[in-house]
C-alpha cells in the first residue's frame, strides 16, 4: 500500500549513534533509499538518494538469507512476495 507516494520496503534501525534506513518505491516505480541521523549534533538530518532495482533485489536476498540463518521462517514469506514483485 502506498502512502504519501511511497510503499516501504525495508526499514533497520542502527544504533550507535541512531539511524533509520529506509528503502522504498514510489508510485511512478522509483527506488529510493533514505539515511535519517536520530541522535547526536546532525540529529534529525535525512538523506535520499536513488537506489536501483539490482540494489534492492539484493537487499531482499540479503534479509531472506539473515532470516534462515536465524530461524525466522515466518518473515521469508513476506520479504519473498515483495522479491517476486520485482522481478
Amino acid at each position: 500500500m502506498f502512502v504519501n507516494d511511497r510503499r516501504i520496503i525495508l526499514k533497520k534501525l542502527c544504533f550507535g549513534p541512531a539511524e533509520a534506513h529506509i528503502w522504498f518505491v514510489t508510485e511512478d516505480g522509483g527506488c529510493w533509499h533514505e539515511h535519517q541521523l536520530l541522535e547526536g549534533i546532525q540529529a534529525g538530518d535525512r538523506f535520499l538518494e536513488p537506489v536501483s532495482w539490482n540494489t534492492l533485489r539484493r537487499l531482499l536476498d540479503s534479509e531472506i538469507s539473515l532470516c534462515r540463518q536465524l530461524h525466522q521462517k515466518h518473515l521469508i514469506p513476506l520479504l519473498q512476495q515483495e522479491l517476486d514483485r520485482q522481478q
